[in-house]
């Protein structure tokens, strides 16, 4: 009996129009099918969900345009330091850069890998959290990149006189790979304050082997 939403996993129909994966499907492009197969091997109701993340993406992507431009302008920051006697108007343009920047590579990398799956037929409903959730992990931490970066952790820092270029290009390549700058955070995390477990377990005791029968 199909499932309520119309969804069958693997449905025969589109095992029958495609072909077992190349070494060369990179350069080919051919997304395991045969020549001339055209139609589309996704249901009408996954192709109603693909399209919500297709625009969930792309809405990211102009969210992130759209920030960029009004930091740029001085929107952000003005509006964050309103009636803020300590506040740095200039140092919160920098962190705004950052954020947006890392967005704008999150949607990006999203988007390259939505198309992808949905193209070679590996697109499946468990990965939906994590493709709304990947650009804001992302934003989040391109931010916190920028303030490790300002702090001088990772041995080097963006100076203001570099203008906002070089701080949307740090946030978009953490954003664009999200998954090493969070392999990287693990590991100052483990020199700062130790590998995580370690001497916190106690030894087991040894368990002699008593199957001579003695005591």
């Amino acid at each position: 009996m199909p499932p309520a939403d119309g969804l069958t996993p693997a449905p025969e129909a589109a095992r029958k129009k495609s072909v077992e994966p190349g070494p060369d499907d990179e350069e080919l492009n051919d997304d395991e099918r045969d020549r001339f197969n055209w139609a589309s091997r996704y249901e009408k109701a996954a192709w109603k969900k693909i399209r919500v993340e297709s625009i969930y993406v792309a809405g990211v992507i102009i969210l992130s345009l759209f920030g960029l431009l009004v930091t740029w302008h001085g929107y952000v920051p003005s509006l964050l330091a309103y009636n803020c006697v300590d506040c740095n108007v200039v140092s919160l343009k920098r962190y705004g850069y950052v954020f947006f920047g890392g967005l704008l590579g999150g949607g990006l990398f999203g988007l390259k890998y939505l198309y992808k799956v949905v193209a070679r037929g590996f697109w499946n409903e468990d990965r939906i959290i994590w493709r709304y959730t990947s650009p804001l992990l992302s934003a989040g931490l391109a931010f916190a990149t920028g303030a490790l970066a300002d702090a001088g952790i990772f041995g080097f820092a963006n100076s203001a006189g570099n203008g906002g270029a070089s701080f949307v290009a740090l946030g978009f390549i953490v954003g664009y790979f999200a998954d090493k700058a969070s392999g990287k955070m693990q590991e100052i995390a483990e020199i700062m304050f130790g590998t995580p477990g370690h001497g916190s377990r106690k030894a087991r005791p040894e368990v002699k082997d008593d199957s001579s029968g003695q005591k």
